[in-house]
């Protein structure tokens, strides 16, 4: 079974954890080893394709946030 998600959505929420722990992106990448011209793209959207399950792991642990919470559409 696929799992849509809104890529856009995804972005917003991760900017959000991301300003609570008072990370800069460039911050967060460095922590969880990308760069951060990729972090920029997974915030803003411009991802065609889907993140993948590896990274969505790694910065839902380094925001100390579930995957759910940021894969979810409230």
């Amino acid at each position: 079974m696929a799992i849509h998600i809104d890529n856009k959505l995804l972005g917003i929420k991760i900017s959000y954890y991301r300003k609570r722990k008072g990370y800069t992106q460039y911050q967060l990448a460095e922590r969880i080893n990308i760069s951060q011209s990729y972090m920029a793209k997974i915030e803003c959207g411009f991802l065609s394709n889907c993140v993948s399950l590896g990274v969505l792991n790694n910065i839902a642990n380094e925001l100390e946030v579930s995957i759910d919470k940021l894969i979810s559409l409230d």
